[in-house]
């Protein structure tokens, strides 16, 4: 494998690298009842900025037995862990009681950072509606945009029932204040999101498409993803007509694939495994039905009446596509994303952006640029997510110097990294990934 001129790319089996299991690890999750949650403290990784050191691959994988309920688990049990997920070292960073403190939750904070983001969007509209000029507009368009695009960050909090301690008021929440405006709903549409945690740079990963370079291999078809275009049916097909991966389990049973852990503790650590597989078959309810058309209706004849009826596409769905859905696609990449052979890249998928707070504004809202710590601890709510970088970072360096695994990637901004990858098109082995993506019918590239 050639270096990439962003970061070198060590070798691996492209047969096995894809065969692992990406644990959602929640720290929160109840065990039954005298049950050892699975230990985490561990060797880690050393910090860069802009650039991917990891000098080896994780091990071949092997199928891991299902954990025990009863009795602890042995140090043989833990490197049997650690094989079969290259992520699950980098989990003992930080010792579980300081993950559990930094998952207590304060719903004050998103309540007050919902209002905030409304307040933002309606003075916006008001705007235009007392200025209806083309400069009002402008200013209107990314105000209302990024604004929302918070909002949905703190909808994907919801996804992981880090708001309110009650599942069912955590749903309610959401779907009223956050994601019934773009006609989505907590419990249908967290299954997509909930997966790719499951499954991180797996095929059963739902998000492959936005991160994996085979749809990526020259300039035209980087270019043609950026626009949001070549996602499109992608994204809408997984969020709104089959948002469970065919044959991926999110009854929280931690079936296929022994070992690794359901959709139901990255769900949170109240996740009911039983409402979690009735959630995989119900359709929408008329409870469903009821908020979405409320919210099409009040956002159609609300904008109509105060501004005009080209109101609700221009000042609702524009900004939302290119501030929220364009910016978050592209941050979903980024965040994933190496120009190297997926087999070799699905090793160190996990990478956090210290960028300025204008990129953080448009591209990471909410703190949603420390995307290590999510991954690594999804149970830690949004507005603790910097702390838990500054620690993780901190421990990392210490478990560097004492020549701990690497694989974690801290870079410094989302457009520098942006034209980096740019500049390493065209790459050979993606277009060969595609082409053995086709050739053993796993779907198109696109």
């Amino acid at each position: 494998m050639r270096p990439t001129g962003i970061g070198f790319s060590g070798k691996a089996n492209p047969d096995e690298a894809r065969s692992f299991s990406r644990l959602a690890y929640h720290p929160l999750a109840k065990p039954a009842a005298g049950a050892n949650r699975l230990a985490m403290t561990a060797p880690a990784t050393s910090t860069s900025l802009d650039v991917q050191a990891h000098g080896g691959v994780a091990p071949s994988p092997v199928v891991e037995p299902k954990p025990s309920l009863g009795g602890s688990r042995s140090g043989a049990s833990l490197e049997r862990a650690d094989r079969i997920n290259p992520y699950a070292a980098h989990r003992r960073l930080l010792p579980p009681q300081r993950v559990r403190e930094l998952s207590r939750l304060r719903p004050w904070r998103t309540i007050r950072d919902t209002a905030w983001c409304w307040l933002g969007i309606v003075a916006a509209w008001a705007l235009v509606a007392v200025y209806p000029t083309w400069w009002a507009v402008l200013i209107a368009v990314p105000v209302i945009g990024t604004r929302y695009y918070g909002l949905f960050i703190i909808g994907h909090d919801g996804m992981h029932r880090r708001i309110f301690n009650s599942r069912r008021a955590t749903e309610l929440f959401c779907d009223i204040f956050v994601l019934a405006p773009i006609g989505m709903i907590t419990r249908i549409n967290d299954r997509n999101h909930l997966l790719h945690h499951q499954h991180l740079a797996t095929d059963d990963d739902p998000d492959l498409h936005k991160h994996a370079c085979f749809n990526k291999t020259n300039r035209l078809e980087y270019v043609l993803f950026l626009t949001g275009l070549a996602s499109a049916i992608a994204v809408l097909k997984n969020l709104f007509v089959k948002p469970a991966v065919a044959g991926a389990d999110v009854s929280g049973s931690g079936q296929p694939g022994e070992g690794s852990l359901s959709t139901s503790a990255a769900a949170g650590p109240d996740a009911d495994p039983t409402e979690s597989r009735s959630a995989a078959k119900t359709p929408y309810t008329m409870r469903d039905v009821a908020i979405v058309l409320l919210w099409q209706g009040a956002l159609i004849g609300g904008l109509t009446w105060a501004i005009g009826w080209w109101a609700y596409p221009a000042l609702w769905l524009l900004p939302v596509y290119l501030f929220a859905y364009l910016p978050n696609l592209v941050r979903s990449f980024l965040e994933h994303a190496h120009p190297e052979d997926d087999d070799v890249a699905d090793h160190h998928r996990l990478t956090t952006f210290l960028s300025s707070p204008v990129e953080r504004l448009i591209f990471s809202p909410m703190n949603m640029n420390y995307h290590i710590a999510h991954h690594l601890w999804p149970s830690i709510p949004y507005y603790n997510l910097p702390t838990a970088d500054r620690e993780l970072r901190a421990a990392a360096k210490r478990a560097g110097k004492e020549g701990g695994p690497e694989g974690l990637t801290w870079r410094g901004s989302y457009v520098g990294y942006l034209w980096k990858y740019c500049v390493a098109l065209p790459i050979r082995e993606c277009r060969e990934s595609r082409q053995r993506r086709r050739h053993f019918g796993e779907g198109s590239p696109a």
